[in-house]
């Protein structure tokens, strides 16, 4: 089979992986994948602080008396931009093997219209970061567990997790460098 032969082959091959769908095509300036844009704006600090509120409530059992949920007044460091700045902080007490809501909070944000900041990601066997962008608001969420020891096998983890939702004005400039 010649070279020629081989590559038409292997197109065709493609084409009916793909379902005969066509490829999608992007200019050479576009990124890829694409950058998706939050849908979600809020009025004010208060506002988010609400429906944030909100959506932790949702996310928790409770009839669930081992799941504690409180709130607070922060001041949040800014990962990237030399600033600070108020914010509001909900945090989710799991004593129990309950699972861990972080995932659920993860969920509603992305579904209430939020869209992921992947400079604020980190996650291991201890527990995860994620960030969330709204137009105009920023949220981070941390959950922390004890993830066992690797080196002993016959380590058994504590039961559960802590979960802290803050939430602050988005700002422009605090984005890893690129």
């Amino acid at each position: 089979m010649s070279l020629k032969t081989g590559k038409i082959l292997f197109g065709c091959l493609l084409a009916l992986a793909l379902g005969g769908a066509p490829l999608p095509s992007f200019a050479s300036d576009e990124k890829w994948p694409p950058n998706p844009q939050p849908t979600a704006r809020y009025a004010s600090l208060e506002a988010v602080r609400d429906s944030i509120g909100a959506i932790v409530k949702r996310c928790v059992s409770r009839a669930d008396t081992a799941v504690h949920v409180s709130r607070e007044a922060v001041t949040f460091d800014y990962l990237y931009a030399k600033a600070t700045a108020p914010g509001w902080a909900f945090h989710i007490t799991v004593n129990d093997t309950s699972s861990c809501p972080d995932e659920f909070v993860q969920k509603a944000l992305t579904d209430a219209g939020w869209v992921e900041s992947f400079g604020y990601s980190a996650d291991g066997p201890d527990g995860s970061n994620m960030g969330y962008l709204c137009r105009n608001f920023f949220c981070l969420v941390e959950g922390q567990w004890d993830g066992g020891d690797d080196a002993d096998p016959a380590y058994v983890p504590a039961p559960g997790c802590t979960v802290t939702v803050t939430c602050v004005p988005r700002r422009e400039d605090d984005a890893p460098p690129q």
